[in-house]
């Protein structure tokens, strides 16, 4: 059993003390290590899977990161000596294939005056992109960079508090400007201000199953459903790369690979093989993009299993809400400290303890509008604590808004900055709960959302526009016959919704009508209130 990481790495599982010292013989003989990947250490820096080989790769990163890396790495002034972890990402690509705005520091593909370069986005954690920092490098100042940069953090960096000592909080305490004076003044060197960053581009390698590079071969996707994998299986897949591909395996942040440097010609048949019929090249949106730590199997700090239910939601998914083309990334983290990047996904997942039935139970909190493209862009929390089997019909509902609206081939990061970007959070998560309602009582009049609201993600204005959409529904009427800035122009009070449609449960008549009371102060006036009063109903 082995799991492929966020991080692009592999974690060996299930050893024997007495084999260790061998296994990391074997490791360092083939030009692995296992030194400072945990602690207060630099982790490994991550890059484009594709780097050197892909089309839109404009700057081959590898020798620069090997440069970096031998900094840091098996140095003993550098072991465990930072006040936290620190994570370092390069992307030379167009396409962000690596997390490139969760990391500490990240060298971002840019240009000025006509010289290609990076520029530099410090501070990412689970939570918080990384922000621009206002400096453009060549390929040749990146390593002076980081070395100041690094003796600012081991020098000055917090270490009173461990939850408050990454690079993030000492930047909010200084602020970006200063830290870039200190860096300029510890390394000597008067860094240029930024440029045009160049990463912008949504990549769909994994809903098509193979990309095409710069020789004219490709690189096939390989899916393992939330990282699970096996090292039989890695050996096989090395052999197919002996036998197919020029350029081996490619891990990825997603935790998935490429086996890359195929023939055109030979794809369908290396897709014939065995291995292919136990996972898969691409499959629904739902597992193409699909990220899952390790939750409590292999974690101590783990709240839910996560691995499995990440999987048993991209099933239900698929079953319920099937999709022919997109791409949705649904990100799992077991607990708050995010190791399965659920910050960045389109719908991210944090493990939690939820209340059913006054019970204790696995739950989720359930994040919304993660983005990866330009400068990136932290997810928002939609729901709090929600038991894990509300969770898939629920986040079924906001699938379905996606499928319903989405235009063709619209990934849901680009859909979720046309339309849910254009509502509070409280709306899109009152439609969820709502939409579950009507689903688990089998009412027949659920809620929809305009592609152009004019409530202006202002909640009262959106309480309104869905009461007054709702009432329509269940009763064909409108409940008033002048409306002027979201509220009645005369006073006058609507019936009952169950009063003129039977099949209406009177339980929810109050809720309706409170969304459209005429009188102001009687009106819901924020979502957390009317969501209270459904769950109430909901039990």
């Amino acid at each position: 059993y082995i799991d492929i990481t966020t991080r692009m790495q592999i974690e060996l599982r299930y050893l024997k003390i007495e084999d260790i010292p061998t296994i990391f013989e074997k490791l360092q003989n083939a030009g692995l290590t296992t030194y400072q990947t945990g602690t207060h250490n630099f982790r490994n820096i991550v890059a484009d899977s594709l780097d050197e080989i892909a089309l839109d790769n404009i700057i081959p990163t590898n020798s620069i990161m090997q440069k970096i890396s031998n900094l840091f790495i098996e140095k003993n002034e550098w072991i465990g000596s930072l006040p936290r972890k620190f994570n370092i990402g390069i992307l030379g690509s167009v396409s962000n294939r690596c997390n490139i705005y969760g990391q500490d520091c990240a060298f971002v593909l840019a240009q000025k005056n006509g010289i290609f370069g990076f520029n530099v986005y410090l501070g990412g954690k689970v939570g918080e992109v990384a922000k621009y920092a206002d400096v453009f490098l060549t390929i040749y100042e990146i390593e002076i960079f980081t070395l100041s940069l690094a003796n600012i953090f081991k020098k000055y960096g917090f270490r009173d508090n461990r939850n408050k000592n990454r690079l993030f909080y000492f930047i909010q305490e200084i602020g970006m400007e200063n830290l870039i004076s200190e860096i300029k003044k510890d390394a000597n060197y008067n860094f240029q201000s930024g440029g045009i960053t160049y990463v912008n581009m949504e990549q769909f390698d994994p809903a098509f199953g193979k990309i095409i590079l710069k020789d004219g071969s490709f690189a096939v996707h390989f899916i393992t459903p939330a990282g699970i994998f096996s090292g039989s299986d890695m050996i096989e897949c090395e052999n197919l790369c002996e036998k197919y591909g020029g350029f081996g395996l490619r891990l990825t942040t997603e935790q998935k690979f490429y086996i890359a440097g195929i023939k055109k010609e030979n794809i369908n048949e290396l897709l014939s093989e065995k291995i292919f019929l136990k996972y898969k090249n691409s499959s629904s949106p739902y597992f193409n993009n699909i990220v899952a730590c390790a939750g409590t199997e292999h974690c101590s700090y783990g709240v839910i299993p996560n691995k499995p239910d990440a999987i048993e939601m991209a099933e239900y998914l698929s079953q319920k809400i099937p999709l022919d083309d997109g791409k949705i990334r649904l990100y799992w983290s077991g607990c708050p400290k995010g190791c399965g990047t659920h910050g960045i996904g389109d719908i991210g997942f944090e493990g939690c303890k939820a209340k059913e039935n006054g019970e204790s139970v696995y739950g989720v909190n359930i994040f919304l509008g993660g983005k990866i493209t330009n400068e990136g862009k932290e997810a928002k929390q939609l729901l709090k604590s929600i038991s894990l089997a509300s969770a898939k019909p629920i986040v079924k509902e906001l699938v379905e808004v996606y499928k319903n609206l989405k235009r063709k081939n619209e990934s849901f990061e680009a859909f979720e900055s046309r339309v849910f970007s254009k509502y509070s959070t409280g709306a899109i998560g009152f439609l969820m709960k709502y939409n579950y309602l009507c689903e688990k009582k089998s009412i027949n009049f659920k809620l929809e959302l305009s592609q152009e609201p004019e409530s202006a993600k202002n909640e009262s204005f959106e309480i309104f526009s869905f009461g007054e959409q709702l009432y329509k529904k269940i009763t064909g009427v409108k409940p008033y016959d002048s409306i002027k800035d979201f509220r009645p122009s005369i006073n006058q009070k609507p019936s009952l919704p169950s009063k003129i449609t039977s099949s209406f449960p009177k339980e929810l008549d109050e809720i309706i009508l409170k969304m459209i009371h005429p009188a102001k102060e009687k009106a819901y006036q924020v979502f957390s209130e009317l969501i209270f009063d459904l769950e109430s109903v909901n039990g």
